[in-house]
């Protein structure tokens, strides 16, 4: 078994980039860090970044040649695949399109579309126009930028991941990207939430919406971030702490109503620890703590080291892709070039990312089946397996849904069974457990040697963190976004929402997506090691590399609320799945979304009658 920070699954494939904008150049990023040849046309006044741009072959004109250098490139390039953006004049895009028109039969090409309020830096207009303003910050004084460049980097990882679609599906023609509906979907379900209900969320302070205590926290060298939502660990969270079992925090509904009292008593406890106990401690007893960082222990981090994310000896030499893949070189097959309609993926994944990388799979018409434990559902379906929450419907349209406990050996077998027929097998389990279940990836190829298998862990397979685990904030302190975000008195702030569950899931389906491609063209079966970690970093890359940009502006200009965005002219996609419920889309068009038909989520165990016709008969009668 053959192991590496693989920069090969795009190999011989050929993009012109001719994005003006950050979103565009890290699409262009995941593309050649992968193996992609890209060429990248620049004018002089565009911004030229190491993170983005370091892999990529650069054509240098002027703006007046520039019309001349696209129709010449387009003429002699045989390009595969074409990017652009909407910041292009539009006598360029006329002139583009009607070139692209004429080589369509060959080329693929991608758009990103963004309002019209959004100008070439896109960072913090997509910010305030996609809503995120309106949840970040204190709500009694102004909003706040998310630091970094999350929005732009979601932009471009699904402009990748959209293009990886429609190349799969072998279209030739024009792929629309919608950079709204792109950042609205990072809003934790805010947007299909109030299609659904009317509700209207707003910023809460330095704390997760609904779970508490999900915080940061003071402590004597720095800051934590203190995780202890679900009773279990809160009790054991109040024994550490030596405090007597308070009657009034019992619940999950009362630590929310009683928070400003409960936090206060955990900030007396933790400012006299230190950050490296709490962090370390919290995580022995499986706590999802995170130890706050800043850029230079981010850069300083032993669990980055060990599993060789830096490029170099120093994180300014550049910064890997977050996986690690395991080719299976003993296995290689023939004819794996069927259609994404054909694809059956086995989602053991539950809350946001895995759901949502699944659920794109699912989208374009590939069989996903939704495996969740009896005992233990997905904890987003809310208080009823028969009426799932509308943040469950949007992470878990078109899919299958069965119910396995894979601790009985009964019903691993079936497990295995159904891997025996399978193309993808992802989950967002820590390492251990999968394991425990004996379901490790030699036994998965044993059933079925083409499978690619994705572990969509919070620190990856391997290193010293392995098996800790980790929420969506615990990654945004890890990973030094918090750091980036704050009002200029050194406290460190959370997004208002978690920022990195949409990082980790596209990241994951591009990943998947170029093991695909890598599949039809070699045959192996493949093991992607994606770390949550890492794909958290890969959106604040410019200032782990760069080293010299500015703080984040205190203050944005805008700030738009989801009751605004619902109504706008410019508003994000939208499907209506067929009980009638209104969603969010997956935010690209590739097909007339005329002719696509959306299912709601299952219920809990909905599709167990197809799963017991399956092991008497080995026929899986899909009915949606």
């Amino acid at each position: 078994m053959e192991r590496g920070r693989d920069t090969i699954l795009l190999e011989g494939l050929r993009i012109l980039d001719l994005t003006y904008g950050p979103s565009g150049g890290y699409a262009g990023r995941l593309f050649a860090e992968s193996g992609a040849h890209v060429t990248k046309v620049v004018t002089g006044d565009q911004e030229i970044s190491t993170f983005k741009d370091s892999r990529k072959r650069m054509i240098r004109t002027t703006d007046n040649q520039l019309p001349e250098t696209i129709a010449e490139q387009l003429a002699v390039g045989h390009w595969d695949i074409v990017l652009w953006d909407s910041h292009m004049a539009l006598h360029l895009e006329s002139q583009l399109a009607s070139l692209l028109e004429k080589i369509s039969g060959s080329c693929l090409s991608v758009r990103i579309h963004f309002p019209s309020t959004v100008d070439v830096k896109e960072e913090h207009a997509l910010q305030e126009w996609g809503g995120w303003t309106s949840l970040t910050g204190d709500p009694h004084r102004s909003p706040l930028y998310i630091g970094g460049f999350p929005a732009t980097s979601l932009v471009g990882a699904h402009t990748a991941a959209a293009t990886m679609f429609a190349w799969l599906e072998q279209k030739k023609g024009f792929v629309q990207v919608d950079a709204l509906t792109v950042v609205v979907s990072a809003l934790e379900g805010v947007y299909t939430n109030y299609l659904e209900t009317g509700e209207v969320r707003e910023r809460v302070g330095n704390r997760h919406h609904t779970l508490t205590p999900m915080s940061i926290f003071p402590c004597q060298n720095g800051f934590s971030f203190i995780g202890a939502p679900v009773d279990e660990q809160w009790e054991l969270l109040e024994r550490w702490m030596g405090r007597a079992p308070n009657p009034n925090w019992a619940s999950v509904d009362e630590r929310q109503q009683s928070y400003p009292a409960l936090e206060h008593c955990i900030a007396d406890w933790t400012q006299g620890m230190e950050r490296e106990e709490l962090f370390h401690t919290g995580q022995a007893f499986r706590l999802p703590f995170g130890d706050v960082q800043t850029l230079e222990d981010v850069k300083r981090c032993p669990h980055l080291n060990m599993r060789h994310f830096w490029k170099g000896q120093h994180p300014s030499d550049g910064i890997q892709l977050p996986w690690i893949i395991y080719r299976h070189s003993s296995c290689k097959l023939e004819n794996r070039s069927h259609s994404l309609k054909r694809l059956r993926i086995l989602d053991l994944t539950s809350m946001w990312s895995g759901p949502y990388c699944t659920r794109l799979f699912a989208d374009h018409g590939a069989e996903v089946i939704k495996v969740e434990a009896p005992h233990r559902p997905d904890g987003i379906r809310g208080n009823s397996g028969e009426s799932p929450a509308p943040f469950f419907n949007e992470l878990n349209r078109n899919k299958c849904g069965i119910t396995l406990d894979l601790r009985q050996e009964e019903e691993r077998a079936k497990f295995l069974k159904l891997v025996a027929t399978s193309d993808i097998l992802i989950d967002n389990f820590s390492p251990r457990v999968m394991e425990n279940f004996g379901l490790t990836r030699e036994v998965l190829w044993a059933q079925q040697p083409g499978l690619i298998i994705m572990s969509l862990s919070a620190f990856g397979q391997t290193g010293p963190y392995r098996d800790y685990v980790g929420y969506g904030p615990t990654l945004e302190s890890m990973s030094g976004l918090a750091s980036l975000t704050g009002y200029r008195d050194g406290i460190p702030w959370l997004p208002g929402f978690s920022i990195s569950d949409i990082g980790a899931g596209i990241h994951g389906t591009f990943a998947l997506l170029a093991a695909l491609y890598f599949q039809r063209r070699f045959g192996n079966g493949l093991a992607v090691d994606l770390s949550q970690y890492e794909a958290a970093i890969q959106l604040i890359g410019d200032y782990i590399i760069e080293e010299t940009f500015s703080p984040t502006p205190l203050q944005p200009v805008g700030c738009t609320s989801i009751a605004e965005l619902a109504i706008q002219d410019q508003r994000p996609l939208e499907v209506k799945t067929s009980d009638g419920k209104r969603s969010i889309s997956t935010p690209w068009i590739i097909d007339n979304p005329e002719n696509q038909t959306y299912e709601p989520a299952p219920t809990l165990g909905q599709h167990n009658p197809l799963l017991e016709d399956y092991m008497a008969k080995r026929e899986w009668h899909h009915q949606l």
